[in-house]
């Protein structure tokens, strides 16, 4: 069993734990907060994902270090300002996403209905199989009130998980 940790704003987190338990089935999601994030700092998340620059209200910034420094791989929304001290000596692999040219995750066109999102660069999943570049398109339910970077965030997780289809 594999722990995927989600550092996300309190208006993310439903949309994102139920995306994520509907469709990866063999993993808990936790959500990291500072009240809880004490509880974690010994365990090893296989995933951790950061869609908000919360992680820099959080005033335990080495237990999130340590955290993060344990994970095989760290999802990072390339959008916000997210400053990890530390980041940088980390050996996961790291995929960006959003709207920022650079992210390994963005999205090609945005309508009311679906998202073409695009994989830029080629990732390996948490079994080891090469994810190469393409576009995938990405139905959008009317019930569905996450914005486009959340999405995004969500389906570089599923992507890792190798989770086929997508559906958000």
């Amino acid at each position: 069993m594999s722990f995927i940790g989600i550092i996300c704003t309190p208006k993310q987190e439903r949309y994102i734990k139920q995306t994520l338990n509907n469709s990866i089935s063999s993993s808990n999601i936790i959500l990291l907060k500072e009240e809880n994030i004490d509880n974690f700092k010994n365990i090893t998340f296989e995933t951790i994902a950061v869609f908000s620059n919360k992680s820099n209200t959080f005033e335990k910034k080495e237990v999130i270090l340590k955290i993060i420094q344990k994970a095989k791989y760290i999802i990072i929304n390339a959008d916000e300002e997210i400053t990890i001290e530390g980041l940088e000596s980390i050996k996961a692999n790291i995929i960006s996403y959003g709207f920022n040219t650079k992210s390994i995750v963005t999205a090609s066109s945005v309508d009311d209905d679906s998202m073409l999102i695009c994989l830029q660069k080629e990732i390996t999943s948490r079994i080891g199989n090469k994810i190469e570049e393409q576009e995938i398109l990405i139905p959008i339910g009317q019930e569905c009130k996450a914005n486009a970077n959340t999405i995004m965030g969500v389906i570089a997780i599923l992507l890792v998980y190798e989770n086929q289809p997508i559906n958000v």
